[in-house]
């Protein structure tokens, strides 16, 4: 099928290229998601975005069975767009350019991270630097493959965060090297302070295997746990520290500290 092409482009508005933006730093979005981070109502939102898919800016993802499954309409930068912001002095990754027939469950699973990032970043207005895989500005990630994002404390005073995510049934060697490559980058870069380390997991049981891994673990970081449905209620206090955890016993749950300890 041959490509439409407008037959003009016309300039890119700093309405719109604030969309794009949002993009290229959640790499999956929705009028919904997008409406709820800059405060506009989704009518406005919906505006744009379809001026930026006719003129090429970015793909609508968008069947029939879309309605009768309950899935929202999903946005994405185009190729096109992806040079714009790169012509515009934006980061871009090279990740943008990977992965382009993504599932389903691969796109719900980017809509889910974005969520639980985003909640977290809410729960502490003014803090954080938000900043993702996608869009690091200029942030290191330091592993290989990244976490899907980094909290970036506003002071010195406030320590940085990486989040991991483990789904539900997520294999237990995986758990396992993907903390072990935190541990050893700050063991091997001791001269640099690590981020603390947030832990989400797809359900309990995974969190519960989680702790098993991380309770006796001592590293220059400080690990957190949690699960998705604790996360999402947007309460502070749903992190547990695995050395703390005693599974007979009461849980203790924390809230982010917000200064490094002396």
């Amino acid at each position: 099928m041959k490509r439409y092409e407008p037959k003009t482009r016309y300039k890119v508005s700093s309405n719109q290229e604030l969309l794009l933006l949002y993009m290229l730093k959640y790499r999956f979005i929705s009028s919904d998601l997008l409406a709820d981070i800059i405060g506009k109502d989704r009518s406005t939102i919906y505006e744009r975005l379809s001026v930026l898919v006719d003129q090429g800016y970015v793909v609508k993802l968008y069947d029939k069975t879309y309605r009768f499954r309950q899935r929202p309409v999903i946005y994405y930068l185009a190729p096109l767009g992806i040079r714009y912001m790169k012509h515009r002095g934006y980061e871009r990754t090279q990740l943008h350019y990977k992965n382009k027939d993504y599932t389903d469950e691969q796109i719900d699973e980017q809509m889910l991270l974005t969520s639980l990032v985003r909640t977290i970043y809410r729960s502490y207005i003014g803090k954080f630097e938000l900043c993702t895989k996608y869009f690091q500005n200029g942030h290191e990630f330091c592993l290989t493959p990244p976490p899907y994002a980094k909290l970036v404390g506003k002071t010195d005073s406030i320590p940085d965060y990486f989040m991991e995510y483990f789904p539900a049934y997520h294999q237990s060697w995986k758990i396992r090297k993907r903390v072990n490559q935190h541990y050893d980058y700050a063991d091997e870069h001791d001269d640099v302070t690590h981020p603390h380390l947030l832990l989400v997991c797809g359900n309990n049981s995974t969190e519960k295997r989680v702790v098993r891994f991380t309770a006796n673990m001592l590293p220059d970081f400080e690990i957190f746990t949690t699960t998705t449905e604790r996360l999402l209620t947007g309460d502070k206090k749903v992190w547990l520290k695995p050395y703390e955890v005693d599974w007979d016993d009461p849980l203790t749950f924390h809230s982010l500290p917000l200064k490094f300890e002396e």
